[in-house]
């Protein structure tokens, strides 16, 4: 009796032992299927915000035009360029909300974003285009870092 039973534990453990093999296998496959999808939502979000900076950027570029423009502009042309510039920005916040920014939010970070560079030596940064680029403090008349 002692083989029988011997041989009926061997089967049991063999049994659940490939039970637990084929969980794991199973297991592994649905982690493996969460990870695919979760890397294709990663690539439709990270293409989604692709998009949406494309636009801003475009918007932008639309805007800076218009800017300097409106600098040299009088009477109606002034005040219809003011209106142009002033729909851009509207749309910016459009694209902003769409992406999820509240529009407080998305109306405080474009002021911050947009502001003409101030000649003051605490600035370090202002915006150029869609790039930031580092301002050199004016010293004694010469630009810091100047050797002539």
């Amino acid at each position: 009796m002692s083989n029988t039973n011997e041989m009926q534990a061997l089967v049991t453990r063999t049994e659940q032992l490939i039970a637990a093999l084929t969980n794991a296998f199973i297991t592994t496959a649905e982690v493996a299927a969460e990870r695919l999808e979760l890397a294709a939502q990663v690539a439709r979000v990270q293409q989604r915000m692709g998009a949406f900076s494309a636009v801003l950027e475009s918007i932008g570029v639309q805007k800076a035009v218009l800017v300097a423009r409106l600098a040299s502009a009088t009477g109606s042309t002034r005040a219809l360029i003011e209106t142009q510039v002033s729909l851009l920005e509207a749309q910016e916040v459009e694209v902003l909300k769409r992406v999820g920014v509240p529009e407080p939010a998305a109306r405080q970070a474009l002021a911050a974003v947009v502001q003409a560079p101030v000649a003051d030596a605490t600035d370090t940064y202002i915006r150029d285009g869609r790039r930031f680029r580092r301002v050199a403090p004016v010293v004694n008349g010469k630009a810091a870092g100047d050797d002539a």
